[in-house]
């Protein structure tokens, strides 16, 4: 059980069934996001009173001291047992709930317990009656006299001073105290395989270090501390991520935002990107992926927190006389919504923001002095949901800038229940609209990499597309060839390693041919051969020819002038030992050239046809066996073309249609169980669109599903994201490579953040994930 899960059942046996009831419609709303494009909320009227928090920043975590469970290990019998009655003190309050839970071990049967709570009262809630099936057998249970009593639900106090420290309190009695200086950036209680701990991410003022805590829930003794060194800390926030670690987001004085997730006991880079001056605070929310930024200058941003993601940010508020400094989310991590409450706050106005997708408003706020109403100046905010009764709420807490004192409130029931459900009621039963939902309809692959290469030197959009150079004498020594756009061509070995980087110009696409003709006879009367590599060169408007030698090493022969207006991409083949190569521009335009190597290996380029796409292409894989070149117009789709004669003009034979998104740039072929398929980047959702060719007709293609590249985390290699160029060959390489080789450009290569590079995937992997989709495609046609 995850540690979302646990937690919520651990909340249901602490809270009222109206609770969890009421749970279910949180934040249910339309699928548009309404709020997003208001600057601001209107005032409501409401005026909150705070309390004032005398011994500083408060919190209350809370954990599960003891699991009991009944089990029926007979089967085929009935029993009759006489269950335990248990007591859990409710710790909001001095009420009192009991209920009575029966647990079931046998694989898939089913145990019914009607689950009652009561909790605030003098009222008595008896569990009575538990069925069990076990085929025709049946477990009563009944309850009896017999009572045991403790507290369920644990509560430990968390007190934080910056210039004294931190300080831990159970209900045992047990205490830690961690002297220092600390900014608290987020405390839980997690639960992951049986096992409860407190984690605490904070910052060391004094060293100026990120530190983790892992704390014992019984005795508070310290487990673990971690700690990162960083250059600072304007903002630092942290959530728990679905693996039970802490998912830490810091904005350091360099005005960089830093993204780590705890792996194997230490901190892992995952991203890092600049965000400018004026951050104050953020707010991680991991179940809607969102990163919130308060921006004195400018307001409150909202970033995707997917590590993966486009570098875009959103302005969810602005008001240019308004200096917002803190911000903070309540996740409906409950019901794994993509919604949530995000809050902020300005030392210039004594109030609150409040906004969901559905509801949003200005919210006073006041300290009763002596009767007197006095207002605050909040640059911290600290939003938590909390149980009153048989209702959910919400609770805060702010500081002010001129006492320096912290504050709490909570939400009166009907206005926490606004946020609950107001404005959403009519669309309770629609989801939260995503981008990836029409996906999502689609058979989809996950697939790892198995290695990367190393990043290209040219920061930016820099590497673009791959090839692969096999090595027919030691085919473990193979070779990729990749082009980085803004300078060289470079090659690479097959753990990632570069060998060679040619300053030859700004090289886009790059494919080779094995055994072109060398214009010349030996004295056996043979013929000579190469292999090649080829690029279009946008330095020199044409096409760079290399020769390649028997240990993968590349040699510059010469340039290929061409009359295109501005090259683009390309790919070759080579027939009866001559090389023609289909090179493009950006308006459409396809030549090919008909490349002859003299003795000298002197190149030439003879033009032999001409013709054009409607717009931008790039992408393009020959198959030699059938005659036929794929084309890939990057926003409309795929076009083929019969290559056995010049007169020949493109087909279109696949439009770009959901969950297939533009740019199509990369093309490639993969043969899987004798069948053959193309594989074209889906760069628009990350992904690769595998499309099976039909063996009477080449021109003919089905639709099986995407496959995504994810995160490696054990091995520390990324996924990939927004895909230029691509290449595929079934060679046998050796080692993982046995079964082949798929490599891919990576648009955002991330943990940690560095410049573009390629990822390679084995051939294995893509065969497996291929044969996923084509299993999937038969199971819905059958």
């Amino acid at each position: 059980m995850d540690n979302q899960k646990t937690k919520a059942l651990h909340r249901a046996l602490a809270k009222t069934v109206v609770f969890t009831g009421a749970l279910t419609t949180l934040f249910s709303c339309a699928a548009q996001d309404k709020t997003a494009s208001k600057t601001e909320a209107e005032p409501t009227g409401t005026v909150l009173t705070l309390t004032h928090l005398k011994k500083g920043f408060e919190q209350t975590l809370y954990y599960q001291s003891d699991d009991y469970s009944y089990k029926d290990t007979q089967a085929n019998s009935t029993k009759t047992s006489e269950p335990e009655s248990r007591t859990y003190n409710d710790t909001h309050g001095d009420h009192t709930l009991e209920a009575r839970t029966y647990s079931d071990t046998h694989g898939n049967d089913t145990l019914e317990a009607r689950t009652y709570s009561d909790t605030h009262g003098n009222d008595t809630l008896e569990a009575r009656t538990y069925s069990d099936t076990h085929g025709n057998d049946t477990l009563e249970v009944t309850p009896s006299e017999k009572s045991h009593s403790y507290e369920d639900t644990q509560a430990i106090n968390l007190q934080i001073n910056e210039y004294e420290g931190i300080s831990l309190t159970n209900r045992l009695g047990k205490t830690q105290f961690i002297e220092g200086s600390f900014a608290l950036a987020h405390a839980e209680v997690i639960t992951s395989e049986n096992k409860q701990w407190v984690s605490l991410v904070v910052f060391n003022n004094n060293t100026q270090h990120i530190e983790v805590y892992r704390l014992s829930v019984d005795t508070l003794d310290e487990q673990q501390r971690l700690s990162q060194p960083t250059k600072g800390s304007e903002a630092l926030c942290a959530a728990t991520s679905a693996s039970g670690t802490p998912h830490i987001v810091n904005v350091d004085a360099t005005g960089t935002l830093n993204q780590y997730e705890l792996h194997n006991d230490q901190f892992l880079r995952l991203r890092n990107f600049a965000i400018g001056p004026g951050i104050k605070s953020c707010s991680v929310d991991l179940n809607a992926q969102n990163i919130y930024l308060a921006d004195e200058f400018a307001g409150v941003w909202k970033i995707d927190a997917h590590i993966e993601s486009e570098l875009e940010k959103t302005l969810i508020f602005h008001d240019a006389d308004t200096p917002v400094e803190g911000v903070s989310t309540v996740s409906n991590n409950i019901l794994h919504s993509n919604s949530s409450l995000v809050g902020w706050v300005s030392p210039d106005k004594s109030g609150v923001w409040l906004q969901n997708q559905c509801h949003s408003e200005f919210i006073t706020l006041q300290h009763d002095l002596k009767e007197n109403a006095e207002p605050i100046k909040p640059e911290f905010l600290h939003l938590s949901i909390s149980s009153r009764g048989k209702e959910p709420g919400f609770s805060l807490i702010v500081d002010d800038d001129a006492s320096g004192n912290f504050y709490a409130a909570e939400l009166p029931i009907e206005l926490s229940a606004a946020y609950f459900n107001g404005g959403c009621l009519a669309n309770k039963n629609a989801t939260v609209a995503s981008k990836n939902d029409e996906t999502e309809k689609h058979a989809m692959a996950a697939v790892f990499p198995s290695a990367e290469t190393q990043p290209v030197q040219n920061y930016g959009d820099a590497a673009d597309d791959p090839a692969i150079w096999v090595n027919a004498l030691a085919p473990s020594q193979s070779r990729i060839v990749g082009t980085d756009k803004k300078g060289a061509l470079n090659t690479y070995d097959l753990s990632g390693k570069q060998h060679q980087s040619l300053a030859v110009g700004r090289v886009n696409n790059v494919d080779v041919g094995y055994k072109v003709a060398v214009n010349s006879v030996n004295t056996g009367g043979h013929k000579k051969f190469t292999d090649i590599a080829v690029a279009s060169n946008r330095t020199h408007n044409s096409l760079s020819v290399f020769d390649i030698d028997k240990d993968g090493n590349l040699a510059h022969l010469g340039e290929i002038k061409t009359t295109l207006s501005d090259i683009y991409g390309m790919c070759l083949y080579v027939d009866d030992g001559i090389a023609h190569v289909f090179a493009n521009d950006t308006s459409g335009r396809f030549e090919r050239y008909k490349l002859l190597i003299n003795e000298n290996k002197v190149v030439e380029g003879k033009l032999s046809q001409s013709f054009s796409l409607l717009s931008q292409p790039e992408g393009c894989v020959v198959d030699i066996h059938t005659n036929t070149a794929y084309f890939g117009e990057e926003a409309a789709g795929i076009w083929a073309l019969d290559i056995s004669s010049i007169d020949n003009t493109p087909t279109f034979i696949a439009a770009i249609t959901p969950p297939v998104e533009a740019d199509i740039e990369g093309l490639a072929l993969f043969t899987v169980d004798e069948q053959k398929y193309l594989i074209a980047s889906s760069q628009g959702n990350n992904s690769y669109a595998i499309y099976g060719i039909n063996k009477q007709d080449a021109g003919q293609l089905t639709f099986l599903g995407l496959i995504r590249i994810t995160a490696d985390v054990n091995n520390r290699i990324d996924g990939v994201s927004e895909t230029d160029g691509l290449e595929a060959t079934n060679a046998n390489l050796g080692g993982v490579y046995s079964e082949g080789l798929w490599v891919v450009q990576d648009g955002r290569n991330v943990m940690p953040s560095e410049t573009q590079n390629f990822k390679l995937v084995s051939g294995a992997t893509l065969k497996e994930a291929i044969r996923r989709l084509a299993n999937n495609t038969r199971e819905l046609n059958n």
